[in-house]
């Protein structure tokens, strides 16, 4: 009888241990969560910096028109299946060609291994490549100027 009650209060010994630090490290999250609330606006703050694409040449001119502007926050993906954030109807665009992001304030363009490759100021690019203002990029037969 004494070996139940001994193993039994072993058993709520340790269920008590474990549930004060679940409580633990949730308190110590969600702490974490309210102090660093201050630094995600201040980052917002920061990204005033807008990063775009204008479009300088396009045969898809059915979506895309000259000298439109497409802004970019977080991530497009660029090709030619319906799912990319811009669809681009042109033979020389893999179906998932290429991504554009913003990482802290910088602008990035990824090649997804597309077929015909991305170009950025006439160079083929491999991987990923910083843009910069006045950078041009090309997919397929799309020109695109980064703004920003």
């Amino acid at each position: 009888m004494n070996f139940t009650k001994l193993i039994s209060g072993a058993f709520a010994l340790v269920f008590i241990v474990i549930l004060y630090s679940i409580i633990y490290y949730a308190l110590k999250i969600m702490y974490r969560d309210v102090k660093g609330g201050g630094r995600k606006r201040s980052s917002a703050v920061n990204s005033k910096k807008a990063h775009g694409l204008e479009v300088m040449a396009t045969d898809n001119s059915e979506t895309l028109k000259i000298g439109s502007v497409i802004p970019v926050r977080g991530t497009l993906s660029i090709g030619r299946k319906g799912d990319n954030s811009i669809c681009l109807n042109d033979q020389f665009v893999s179906s998932h060609h290429a991504k554009l992001y913003v990482r802290n304030n910088d602008f990035y363009l990824e090649d997804l291994d597309s077929t015909n490759g991305s170009y950025v100021n006439g160079g083929q690019i491999t991987g990923r490549v910083k843009l910069k203002v006045e950078d041009e990029v090309k997919l397929g037969s799309t020109i695109f100027k980064v703004i920003g």
